[in-house]
């Protein structure tokens, strides 16, 4: 029998969670100097939370502490200043947004591994979660991360060191995913390509942000706009890959 929306989780992840993240971050801010480890430190308390909640909580619940990682991620941003942290200094604004990103994933790997620990396998069937392949999702994000990076190496072959066109491989990448997920997994799976889509940003922006921006600030304009343009392509791609599974399915 398909499980509810587990409310009390969602509450629970937000609380324990902006706890957690909050005293891993005064600790580790205090401590440091550099952003580098009290940037860890942040994201293992998003871990940590996934973690407990999903041990805990006699459903499946995944879901739950990833929409609760968003909440935790709103609070955090607010308060987060008036530590006046040092370790902190020297991130940009911009940076908070990708942090972010990485911390509400990193939160679903945590609410997943405690899921393991305590179910050993996590079945739909106990989920308060719609049923979703995560094989999929790895299959897409790896497919995703691996080709941008060979886009990318192609373009500078091509058309030289120029990170103006970047954005070609980027969304070309993202369409392939959506229809390859789209079309050659069982099933709608047009969700499970939105989700590799956002993995595949977020580390996309990940290898971006430490290679071509280390020493200046991302815009927000290219964060923002490559989050809305990026589900739009990549759920695109999903839905043309479903149409030609019906297609050849029929």
């Amino acid at each position: 029998m398909k499980q509810k929306f587990n409310y009390s989780a969602l509450v629970a992840s937000v609380l324990l969670g902006s706890v957690i993240v909050l005293v891993f971050s005064w600790i580790s801010g205090n401590t440091f100097a550099a952003a580098l480890f009290p940037t860890l430190t942040l994201l293992s308390g998003f871990i940590i939370t996934g973690f407990i909640i999903g041990i805990i909580t006699k459903e499946i619940t995944i879901l739950e502490p990833g929409l609760g990682a968003i909440i935790v991620s709103a609070i955090v941003w607010w308060l987060l200043p008036a530590f006046e942290l040092h370790g902190f200094f020297g991130i940009w604004t911009t940076d908070w947004l990708i942090i972010f990103m990485n911390a509400i994933v990193l939160t679903f790997v945590g609410a997943w591994l405690g899921e393991k620990f305590q179910h050993g396998a996590v079945e739909s069937a106990n989920s308060t979660t719609p049923s979703i392949e995560w094989s999929w999702i790895l299959a897409g994000t790896f497919l995703g991360v691996t080709c941008s990076v060979i886009l990318v190496n192609i373009l500078v072959l091509i058309l030289g060191a120029n990170p103006s066109v970047f954005y070609i491989p980027f969304f070309v990448v993202l369409l392939c995913i959506g229809l390859v997920v789209g079309w050659k997994s069982p099933g709608v799976t047009i969700k499970e390509a939105g989700i590799a889509g956002f993995l595949t940003i977020t580390i996309n922006y990940d290898i971006i942000r430490l290679t071509l921006y280390n020493d200046t600030e991302m815009q927000l304009s290219y964060i923002i706009g490559g989050l809305i343009l990026g589900f739009i392509v990549t759920w695109l791609g999903g839905w043309v890959g479903e149409k030609i599974q019906a297609r050849k399915g029929s």
